[in-house]
């Protein structure tokens, strides 16, 4: 800005003493006249405040991009604790030694399995939030998909892990019942046996 305003100070005095002193005046060649120069600067001060606009707009996203990552994290380190929690309490076959404790703890089981269901919609949340990031470029993708991956494995575990025990609790069921029609069988028997001695008698 200095340099131009000391060219337009320099022309001015030029042509002053050459007119001063008679002489033909100083006309600057195309494309380096004072208006030509004008123009160029005008451009430059549009280039600049455009980069400025547009500097502070990519600044903007990038904040976004830092607060969705911070959501992304926290969201991310309260699914891994409930999909650990939950991969420790079906991992336990603790479904009792008669009918009514496994019929009990068949009820359990479907209880979870239903908060299971449910927390899905949850996961799904960190799916989007890992998209968005990685739509926008993100720098630290590698880091949120890696993540993400992780999520997606523990949430697959989980899954498998609750219906084998819904498959082990199953035959717990069946087998406990059998049990039950054995142990009526027998009674049954003992008392047609009983029956039969006081007829005898």
């Amino acid at each position: 800005f200095q340099e131009k305003g000391n060219l337009e100070v320099l022309l001015f005095t030029i042509q002053s003493k050459l007119r001063a002193n008679n002489q033909k005046p100083y006309v600057p060649q195309e494309g380096k006249l004072i208006s030509d120069i004008n123009k160029a600067w005008e451009r430059l001060e549009k280039a600049e405040h455009e980069r400025g606009v547009a500097l502070r707009k990519e600044l903007i996203r990038q904040e976004k991009l830092e607060l969705l990552a911070q959501r992304f994290d926290h969201k991310t380190t309260m699914r891994q604790a409930w999909l650990n929690e939950n991969q420790r309490l079906v991992s336990q076959d603790n479904f009792g030694y008669d009918l009514p404790a496994v019929e009990a703890a068949m009820k359990k089981h479907e209880a979870i399995e239903a908060d299971i269901a449910s927390y899905e919609e949850r996961i799904g949340v960190v799916m989007e939030l890992s998209s968005e990031m990685e739509k926008e470029g993100y720098y630290d993708i590698r880091r949120i998909l890696a993540r993400k991956e992780n999520i997606l494995g523990q949430w697959s575990l989980l899954k498998e892990l609750v219906a084998g025990r819904r498959t082990r609790l199953e035959k717990n069921l069946a087998l406990q019942k059998t049990f039950q029609d054995m142990v009526y069988m027998i009674d049954w028997m003992e008392d047609t046996q009983v029956l039969r001695g006081v007829i005898l008698f």
